[in-house]
């Protein structure tokens, strides 16, 4: 796709060169020369300069094949000479002349030899033919293009394809047309900044509706710019399938509110869509729509005809329109004509009526309007003509700018025919009938009250001046029943007596003339107090609010009025409304017990049920005592107990702990005391709901708070706080704190004490956190106090369960003695090569002193690493190099401590890679077994060995015995069913194998062996089958054992599964005699269920009856039970 980029200084020099009267040609030659790259876009073709690209006639083949879609004929890709450039675009303008497209003035040597003008005059042919107009019309594109923009922009005037155009301000108009919302403001753009305009309109053009931007803005605003460049740009919209082409195809299915209409060609040639948009506008189609679609001539004539009459003239013929060959140019403007044309009204709708004809009354005058719809309304054509019963009535016609005032004042009752005609015909709507009433404002209605009572007279007034007026008095029941009311006249008053049977609105109905009068009707709200109840509780709590209800929801409409009296004294009490209709409460509370009567009237009448009367009674006497109510421990059975004294009533009691009910049971200790019982599974707050008759008793719900000690956990982690006796350490002097996590433990209080050998010592209890709590203690700095110390902590005075935590106190520092020094272990002695060694500094009665370690040998130093321990001891470790003698110096505080230096002898590493490990051990077990290993060390040399044995969460015990001869013996004990991991290192490397896979089972369980089939029944010799089933699933890890005996001697058993983990086995075996046969089937050495099966073979049917029935007590009939088993096999 070619586009235009703005002029560059050298080609604005370049125009400048040429002079004025010569630049259109410049432009006109770019522009066509972008509009022939346009073309020849899909075929991968660019032209430069069109006086030479098209010489050897081949581009122009080219461009001729691109616009009439077919190859022409056969070109010559590569001339060699004049000739044959000729040859080709001969060959061209052969093919352009055929499609009717007339050539003047050119010939084929004129293009060869790069005439500029004549091949730009070619081209504009070119342009028409193809893009602008398919076909010769009798008005020129020129002039239709002209006449579509200006319909389409009639703010602007346009008349012309240069000047007109150039500000850019009509194109920003057409796109903002064509696409709204686009360029809204083009209003407010300015002409002075014509080529900015232009700019922003090309590309708006190009991003919104693909129109190409085959001309530079610079050109479109130049005053050099000629029509026909500005025609081939603005051609874009306005040829088929276009933006302008859709937007009248869319007007015009929007118009006759239809989707089948799809071109702007064909579609118009049989004459029915164009009639029946010109029938839309308001013209007039004759016998419209009943016509004949195939006398297409008629149809086309008739709508060019009715649009004549509407001021629109035709562009093209009948006979062209039905042409399906006529050009889409032409029907656009032809249709946009109809678009923008006033639509004609007829003679009945060239005025309309507006007034108000409704609730007219005689002697007021009646005005309205004659609104002129259409701007040829000639006033002497109209006529306004009223009617009554008694004729002809005067109405005065004032005629203003474009509305007639019309005025007529009724005289008499009755009915009115107005009729409005122009030019003799009757307008739309004509005749409007209405009514005149008779003035009943000076009758007046009287009555007594609004609201009365079912059964009672209400008398009924009408004040008239006239005996002879007609008064007509109805009422209208509830249930819509209409009745008259017979009246008396007597000094202007007419009179009846109206008594309403049943509840509801009473609507009273007075016509004086016919006519209901101003102040009628009126409504009665008829009300029975019978029909309202009052209802409420027999008994009362002192304190607490009593609610009765008043319904009076069939009673009608009224107010209630209530009262409460208890020993003849009046109680405050409040009448309330609910969210029902007819329904509402009167609420008081007593202050003290007693009977209490309420009383309620209607409209001032007592209702059915007044007075109720109310015991009132005083649960405050009910007591309830125990420790359950405030207190307790989980698992532990908390009790309390209930008296109600002589008050009576059903006592009920629920515990709830984090929404959930706790059980509870109850007895009785008297005849008015209960006991209850339940035991919290949880620490935490237990709610206990106590119950008189549904009421809570006073201080119900009580709140016990249930402590658990044992979720009491210690967060102070003292792993390097402990000697290894598993004794804290303390620090003479030093405060020593220990934290626990109290949040699962419940409501509860952490206490504690610490024994020392001087006594208790003073303990202190903080809070630092919600839920945790700490206590702090100092141990006391007196050498007669050293010793074991015991700290026992508590939860709500219950010990917890690692209370007391047992304690040490050395004393407080002894003063430095490197005498005092002891050096323990072997590492002092011995030790071998690459293997980690170590010994002790016991300086526990030396004071704190520092020490330092020094180990020499033959060739260089050994690193010794110190790490301190409690009590003053140190423990060093080392790894001797190689074996020979190495000297060990200790010091104490730069002193040197007794027996130093002492001799230390390495010898040889021993190798791990010469120790064997065997034993069942290593094939794995179960559960609870104990797995056996030999590990051979005898040709290892001297070494230790260390084993462990691992599952994913638990360690299996493992303990090693020493045979003294070279080989241990390792026992190890699995604790979970899993793979396990065993790892066994001599001198801290792995042995060969190590670490070993051992897998471990669940432990075999021979009640869980299922064993059944026709194999371990009873049977016939003849035909027994000796199959039969093991299931193994679920009885854990073990070994299968099936032996059988029959009468003489033990048989073979074949076993057989079908995968070799399945854990159902097939067994069978081959009985040849009958007798017995016992099989015996165990599970790792341990019978499993029903194991030994004895098995009876018998030659005849009669044996085997007989022997069953002997043996469990009833005869069993023949069966074909093993033939049933072999199919399910």
């Amino acid at each position: 796709m070619s586009t235009v980029e703005p002029a560059s200084p050298s080609q604005e020099r370049e125009l400048s060169k040429v002079s004025p009267e010569n630049r259109w040609v410049e432009i006109q030659r770019k522009t066509f020369t972008n509009w022939i790259n346009e073309q020849l876009s899909v075929s991968g073709r660019v032209i430069q300069d069109i006086e030479k690209d098209f010489c050897d006639g081949v581009t122009l083949v080219a461009l001729v094949e691109s616009l009439q879609f077919k190859k022409i004929g056969k070109v010559i890709p590569n001339p060699t000479g004049r000739i044959q450039m000729i040859q080709n675009v001969a060959l061209a303008c052969k093919a352009i002349m055929e499609d009717n497209v007339r050539l003047v003035n050119i010939g084929n040597e004129d293009i060869v030899n790069g005439n500029v003008k004549l091949i730009l005059g070619l081209l504009w042919h070119l342009i028409v033919r193809y893009q602008i107009s398919s076909r010769k019309t009798k008005v020129p594109p020129k002039k239709l293009m002209i006449n579509w923009f200006r319909l389409i922009l009639p703010e602007l005037e346009i008349s012309n394809f240069t000047s007109d155009w150039s500000t850019g301000i009509p194109l920003h108009a057409l796109i903002d047309h064509l696409r709204p919302g686009t360029s809204p403001n083009w209003r407010e753009l300015h002409a002075k900044n014509a080529v900015e305009n232009c700019r922003t309109a090309i590309l708006l053009a190009k991003e919104h509706l693909n129109i190409p931007r085959v001309i530079s803005p610079e050109d479109f605003a130049s005053e050099a710019l000629d029509e026909l460049s500005a025609m081939t740009y603005l051609s874009y919209f306005v040829r088929s399938e276009s933006p302008g082409y859709y937007d009248t195809l869319n007007w015009v299915c929007k118009q006759l509110r239809t989707t089948q209409i799809t071109n702007l060609t064909t579609d118009w040639n049989d004459g029915y869509n164009l009639c029946s948009i010109v029938s839309s506008m308001g013209g007039v189609i004759p016998d419209w729509p009943n016509i004949d679609r195939e006398d297409k001539m008629k149809n086309v004539q008739m709508a060019i005809d009715a649009g004549k009459r509407m001021g629109v003239d035709p562009i093209l013929s009948a006979s062209e329109l039905s042409d399906p060959s006529v050009d889409h140019l032409s029907v656009m403007t032809y249709l946009n004509r109809f678009r923008y044309a006033t639509p004609v009204k007829s003679d009945n709708e060239k005025l309309s009526i507006q007034g108000d004809f409704d609730n007219h009354l005689t002697g007021v005058q009646i005005h309205f309007k004659l609104v002129m719809e259409d701007k040829d309304v000639q006033k002497e054509l109209t006529s306004v003509q009223i009617k009554s019963a008694k004729g002809n009535q005067r109405c005065d016609v004032s005629w203003k700018d474009k509305y007639a005032d019309c005025r007529f004042t009724p005289a008499d009752p009755g009915s009115y025919t107005l009729n409005v005609l122009y030019n003799g015909t009757p307008l739309v709507g004509c005749p409007v009938t209405f009514s005149v009433k008779a003035d009943l404002s000076k009758v007046k209605l009287r009555t007594q009250s609004s609201s009365c009572m079912v059964g009672s007279s209400n008398d009924i007034e009408v004040l008239s001046e006239s005996e002879s007026n007609e008064v007509l008095i109805e009422y209208c029941s509830p249930n819509e029943e209409v009745k008259s009311l017979t009246t008396l006249y007597e000094n202007g008053v007419f009179s009846a007596t109206f008594r309403p049977k049943s509840v509801g609105l009473w609507i009273v109905h007075v016509f004086c003339q016919g006519e209901e009068i101003s102040s009628s009707p009126i409504s009665f709200d008829v009300f029975d107090p019978q029909k309202a109840w009052l209802s409420g509780p027999q008994k009362g709590i002192v304190g607490e609010e009593v609610v009765f209800t008043v319904n009076y929801s069939e009673a009608g409409i009224g107010d209630i009025e209530a009262a409460v009296r208890n020993v003849g004294k009046e109680v405050v009490c409040e009448v309330n409304e609910t969210e029902y209709n007819g329904i509402k409460t009167i609420e008081f509370v007593p202050q003290n017990s007693g009977m209490f009567f309420v009383y309620c009237k209607f409209n001032n009448t007592e209702i059915t049920g007044s007075p109720k009367s109310i015991d009132v009674v005083d649960p405050g006497q009910i007591v309830v005592t125990g420790e359950g109510l405030t207190r307790g421990l989980r698992g532990k059975e908390c009790t309390f107990q209930v008296n109600i004294g002589d008050l009576g009533g059903n006592i009920s009691v629920t515990v709830e702990n984090e929404g959930k009910e706790v059980d509870t049971s109850w007895r009785e200790a008297g005849s008015s005391t209960y006991i209850f019982s339940y035991v919290p599974s949880n620490a935490g707050t237990f709610k206990i709901n106590v119950n008189w008759d549904e009421r809570a008793v006073p201080g119900s719900p009580f709140y016990a708070k249930i402590t658990d000690r044992s979720r009491v956990t210690l967060i102070t982690d003292l792993t390097d706080l402990m000697d290894e006796n598993g004794h804290l350490v303390l620090d003479c002097g030093k405060e020593t704190q220990l934290l626990y996590d109290i949040s699962a433990a419940g409501p509860g209080r952490m206490t504690a004490t610490v024994l020392s050998p001087r006594g208790k010592l003073k303990v202190e209890t903080r809070k630092p956190k919600k839920e945790e709590m700490e206590i702090a203690f100092t141990a006391v700095e007196e050498v007669k106090f050293v010793g074991d110390h015991y700290i026992h902590v508590y939860w709500s005075d219950v010990p917890l369960d690692s209370s007391p935590i047992l304690a040490y106190c050395l004393g407080p520092p002894l003063p430095v003695d490197h005498t005092k020094v002891v050096i323990e272990g072997k590492g002092k002695e011995k030790a071998r090569a690459l293997v980690p060694a170590e010994f002790l500094i016991n300086g526990r009665f030396a004071g704190p002193g520092t020490p330092r370690v020094l180990l020499k040998g033959v060739k260089k130093d050994v690193h010794v690493n110190i790490t301190p321990m409690k009590y003053d001891r140190y423990k060093c470790t080392y790894s001797a190099p190689n074996p020979g003698a190495y000297v060990l110096y200790v010091y104490w505080s730069e002193q040197l401590v007794p027996k130093c230096p002492y001799k230390i002898t390495a010898s040889n590493k021993g190798a791990s890679g010469k120790v064997k490990v065997t034993g069942q051990g290593l094939k794995g077990g179960y559960v609870g077994q104990e797995l056996h290993l030999d590990v051979d060390t005898t040709e290892a040399g001297f070494g230790e060995i260390k084993v462990s044995c691992h599952g994913e969460l638990r360690e299996a015990r493992c303990d090693v015995f020493d045979q003294r001869n070279g080989i241990y013996k390792v026992h190890m004990y699995p604790r979970e069913a899993c793979r396990h991991r065993l790892e066994i290192t001599y001198d801290h490397e792995h042995v060969p194998g190590s670490p070993f896979k051992i897998p471990v089972g669940e432990p075999p369980d021979p009640r869980k062996v299922r064993v059944y089939g026709p194999g371990v029944q009873d049977g016939l010799i003849q035909t027994f089958e000796s199959k039969f089933l093991v299931e193994t699933s679920g009885a854990g890890a073990g070994q299968l054992a099936v032996r059988i005996r029959g009468p003489r001697s033990a048989f073979k058993v074949n076993i057989q599964r079908e995968e070799e983990n399945d854990r159902t086995v097939l067994c069978s075996y081959s009985p040849e005699e009958p007798g017995k046969y016992v099989i015996n089937v165990k599970w790792s050495g341990r019978h499993v269920r029903g194991s030994p099966f004895n098995v009876q073979l018998f030659e005849s049917q009669a044996e085997l009856d007989n022997y069953l029935g002997n043996k469990k007590g009833f005869f069993v009939e023949k069966t074909k039970a093993n033939m049933q088993w072999r199919a399910e096999i």
